[in-house]
């Protein structure tokens, strides 16, 4: 750090202070004595004029009670002057760390109301980058979902489904409900079980799996099993419980089928159609099977624990000791007005 005064300046003023220190005032202190009592004695030498020894006696002892006493005073006015210099350091001194705490405490404040505010910058252009993002991805969200409702019609020249292309749809809602399970889940959810209501009375192919019900089952269509598979593997603890949805498979149509180990857990199948549907694994556990028609399907290690089954057709199904242990241990068996 430069000391902003110049070179000569600050020599003219350390000759100016020269006096100030104690050892010179000490040495003016006793110069000045000296020379006062020297031409003291000469004025009164000249004035009396002492003839004798006793009168030169008595000149020197006035003389000496004289600048004992001017010494004195000196003294006394030196000491005067030195606290009084001393205060006035001391008050500066006071001053000058009263302004200098006071300048640091502004200076504090202003570093503190620099940092808050830039601590509210950095927070809005946070939150306003997050808007943005949030903004995006919901775009983003929007455009997959509207790209995946179109995949879900997608049909060739002859008017048959793409079921390629609807298979990505399907996943690609599932992917959407994962990543906005707030906003689009129950929104997919509903686009997807009313998908497989509107298109489940087709299923692809026959196999060699018959029952003792004379007729084969069939394979679901490739699609309508991604929706289920989708709705079976649903993860709803991520979603809030205001959005939560049960899946809505009313009047759906999947007789003759095999749905071996589906997870419809929770699902309203009430008056859907399974009649001599392969259910054997299935989880219909706290299903709504209100009106179902159940007849000849195979229930086979199926889970109808707190299932609803009040008018369901049970005519024929089997085993009947899953049907019986479900009404024994859930109470449903009040309500049971199956045709077994």
């Amino acid at each position: 750090m430069t000391d902003p005064n110049p070179p000569r300046q600050r020599d003219e003023q350390q000759e100016e202070k020269w006096y100030e220190k104690t050892p010179y005032q000490i040495l003016l202190f006793v110069v000045g004595i000296a020379f006062f009592g020297l031409v003291l004695g000469l004025i009164l030498d000249w004035y009396i004029g002492p003839k004798n020894s006793t009168q030169k006696k008595d000149l020197v002892q006035a003389l000496g009670l004289i600048t004992a006493g001017v010494a004195g005073a000196v003294g006394i006015y030196f000491t005067w002057r030195s606290q009084r210099l001393t205060r006035q350091a001391q008050e500066e001194n006071q001053r000058n760390t009263l302004a200098q705490l006071k300048n640091a405490e502004k200076q504090l404040r202003l570093s503190q109301q620099s940092q808050e505010d830039n601590q509210r910058n950095t927070q809005e252009q946070l939150e306003q980058a997050r808007n943005e993002l949030d903004i995006t991805r919901q775009g983003q969200i929007t455009e997959r979902f509207t790209r995946a409702i179109d995949q879900l019609g997608e049909t060739d020249d002859n008017g048959e489904p793409k079921l390629e292309l609807r298979l990505g749809g399907i996943y690609a809602l599932e992917r959407i409900a994962k990543d906005s399970p707030e906003k689009d889940y129950s929104t997919v959810m509903e686009v997807l079980t009313a998908y497989a209501r509107q298109n489940s009375s087709t299923p692809s192919k026959g196999t060699n799996e018959t029952t003792d019900h004379k007729e084969p089952r069939k394979e679901l269509r490739a699609d309508i099993k991604a929706v289920l598979d989708v709705v079976g593997r649903r993860q709803e603890d991520r979603v809030p419980e205001e959005h939560r949805v049960p899946p809505d498979f009313r009047a759906i149509n999947l007789s003759n089928t095999i749905l071996s180990s589906v997870n419809l857990r929770g699902a309203n199948l009430s008056e859907a159609n399974l009649r001599v549907a392969a259910l054997s694994g299935a989880n219909l556990s706290e299903a709504n099977l209100f009106g179902a028609n159940l007849t000849d399907a195979n229930l086979y290690e199926a889970d109808l624990r707190g299932s609803v089954l009040v008018t369901a057709d049970l005519s024929g199904a089997y085993p009947i000791w899953v049907l019986a242990t479900a009404f024994a241990a859930y109470g449903n068996v009040r309500e049971y007005r199956s045709r077994v």
